[in-house]
């Protein structure tokens, strides 16, 4: 997939910007230079939208056109005002992001910074400056790019399905294994050494503290190599065979090593790694008979926590790995579409609170993963579950799950959600829980869908987003002060007094 221009286009690139820039401070239009360059108006477009690099005699009747030195069209320099469009050009940090996922291209690109390169070259270091305070990288850009992309189409890929579904029908041996994840590893991983001539390793990764966080490892080569870890449970050493035979189907050799979110990679290696991903949850949970299981459970009068907690061992699946296909398909078959997935984790002993994973669909809720050093509401059932958690008997099952629903109202926003969690401590993580959560709009269509919705079993409580923008008076739960939401209140007084100062000085 292209992305923004090249590192071999820079040159273009800024040549295009320079002219253009030109151009309008001599209040030129595109006639008038090609008047006194020689060029036609049509190659003097191509060139300031970046597709032309002139030959250096035209680079020449340009300057002369123009009344400026050869030197200054052919630097690399764009000047102080546009330092931060250079800097990201010469870094390659434009290069790396995404741009055509979102319907911009390089020339569209040009044509967006031509008209006012200047403030464009604001704007960009006014971002840049952002990521800094927030201590982000391009990962965490890319990431974001990638949860955008996956919102934007609903987190549901119909060529997807339709791959797995191929894979499944062409593989008798799939549907002998059933949901029984110990056989299937095995049959998977044969699969891979026969067929695509994998060497399989489920010591090394065991054999240190600091390789023990990876799930598995990919080494290419003369040989693909595949470095599971040995303390995956069978389903999660299921979904790692499946998102390898993912890459394998689907045809992508650009890949991460690792998958982590904090390896750093190129966004095409993020999208590949999403869509083998996917493809895996695709091939291990089919989306008829996931839908066909789900369809009552929705449809009951009562709320049954018990019969949410043997949805995902229905189908041999970890809890995030079934919440994360309901996140593909309740959307897709049921119109919930107005609904959120999150992953938060909670570290022991300590008042830390982290959000791992989400995805906000119809961009109905802030992004709360990255930059957020605040406090998130206590009143959350997210939050009250794995407090549950960490105040289990210790040693704790690993395969204890906990599972709740809440109500929930925002009184700023007016806006009330219904949650359902799943919370346990983590198998490879000694000291992690981790829980997942779906939340839904309470919309009439999702009363519709979700026939428990108010189950008076069920709590309600009044939430925030952090205790720092939280208008709750007296909350129990508060972890600190309201001190965003005391800010803002001053500063809204403070312009409603100077408003008032005008209005009564002009009269």
């Amino acid at each position: 997939m292209a992305s923004a221009p090249s590192k071999g286009q820079n040159l273009k690139f800024i040549l295009g910007l320079k002219l253009s820039q030109l151009r309008r401070e001599k209040n030129f239009p595109l006639k008038r230079l090609a008047e006194l360059s020689g060029l036609s108006i049509s190659y003097l477009n191509e060139i300031e939208k970046g597709k032309k690099y002139p030959k250096p005699e035209k680079i020449f009747a340009l300057a002369e056109a123009l009344e400026v030195k050869y030197e200054d069209l052919v630097s690399l320099n764009l000047g102080a005002n546009m330092s931060s469009l250079e800097r990201m050009l010469k870094t390659g940090t434009l290069q790396d992001f995404p741009l055509e996922i979102f319907g911009v291209n390089s020339s569209g690109l040009m044509e967006m910074m031509s008209g006012a390169p200047d403030r464009f070259s604001a704007l960009l270091d006014t971002i840049q400056k952002i990521v800094r305070r927030y201590d982000m990288r391009v990962e965490h850009l890319l990431l974001t790019a990638m949860r955008s992309y996956l919102e934007m189409n609903n987190n549901y890929f119909e060529d997807l399905e339709e791959a797995a579904e191929k894979f499944r029908k062409s593989e008798k041996w799939l549907k002998h294994a059933g949901v029984n994840r110990v056989d299937l590893a095995q049959r998977m991983r044969d699969y891979l050494i026969r067929q695509h001539d994998y060497e399989i390793d489920e010591t090394t990764l065991g054999t240190d503290p600091d390789l023990r966080v990876h799930r598995a490892v990919f080494i290419a080569g003369s040989r693909k190599r595949l470095l599971l870890n040995p303390a995956l449970e069978p389903v999660q050493r299921t979904f790692v065979l499946a998102r390898e035979i993912g890459y394998r189907c689907l045809g992508m050799e650009s890949r991460m090593a690792t998958g982590s979110p904090e390896e750093s990679a190129s966004f095409d290696q993020h999208l590949n790694h999403q869509r083998a991903s996917y493809f895996a949850g695709a091939l291990l949970f089919d989306q008829a008979a996931v839908c066909e299981a789900v369809g009552p459970f929705l449809m009951k009068r009562k709320w049954e926590p018990e019969a949410l907690r043997e949805l995902p061992e229905r189908f041999g699946a970890t809890p995030e790995m079934f919440f994360h296909r309901l996140s593909q398909l309740l959307p897709h078959f049921f119109g919930l579409n107005q609904m959120y997935f999150l992953r938060f984790e909670h570290y022991a002993d300590t008042n830390r609170y982290r959000a791992a994973k989400e995805l906000h669909f119809t961009r109905m809720h802030s992004t709360h993963s990255i930059g957020v050093n605040e406090h998130y509401c206590r009143r959350w059932v997210t939050m009250r579950l794995l407090k549950e958690v960490a105040a289990l008997p210790q040693p704790v099952d690993p395969h204890t799950v906990l599972v709740g629903a809440q109500r929930s109202h925002f009184p700023e926003s007016g806006s009330d959600y219904f949650s359902l969690s799943l919370a346990q401590p983590s198998h490879l993580r000694e000291g992690v829980s981790t829980c997942v959560t779906l939340g839904f709009a309470m919309t009439d269509a999702f009363k519709e869908k979700v026939r428990f919705w108010n189950d008076p079993s069920i709590p309600d409580r009044v939430v925030g987003e952090t205790c720092e923008r939280c208008p709750i008076p007296d909350c129990a739960e508060r972890a600190c002060e309201p001190r965003i939401l005391q800010r803002d209140a001053q500063r809204a007084r403070q312009s409603a007094a100077l408003q008032t100062l005008v209005e009564r000085l002009r009269q």
